[in-house]
């Protein structure tokens, strides 16, 4: 029996770390900065950088989800960090069917108390084979 528990702690062990490194990282970043409506954009694809802002300002990013498998996949966005606070996801823990795409909308609101510095986190995109 402990042999057993032991194959099916590995397996689901395995499954796990797959999807760790399957999964889209991305790094966060903005920059708050003095001053009002400040705006400053960094045309960057493979992270999140949302920029120059000032307090009170806002700035949305995109990234585009495909399935091109023959089953569902179960969407799942993880973030963390400092910015994590201040980013909000238009769309977490969804089904994406064969053949679709969309785009996750991540959106950081700086409040009028933030300190003007850099703010850094991370997000990754899980997409996991839905089986039932």
């Amino acid at each position: 029996i402990k042999l057993i528990i032991w194959v099916i702690v590995g397996i689901v062990a395995l499954l796990v770390l797959v999807q760790i490194f399957n999964a889209s990282k991305y790094e966060m970043v903005v920059n708050v900065v003095e001053g009002e409506n400040v705006i400053g954009v960094n045309p960057l694809a493979e992270r999140l950088d949302f920029g120059d802002l000032s307090r009170n300002g806002r700035m949305t990013r995109q990234v585009s989800i495909a399935n091109g498998g023959r089953m569902n996949v179960y969407v799942m966005t993880w973030k963390w960090g400092e910015l994590s606070d201040l980013v909000r996801i238009d769309k977490n823990n969804f089904t994406l069917g064969p053949g679709e795409e969309t785009k996750i909308s991540f959106e950081v609101r700086i409040p009028p108390s933030a300190e003007t510095r850099i703010y850094k986190g991370r997000v990754w995109v899980f997409r996991i084979p839905k089986l039932f």
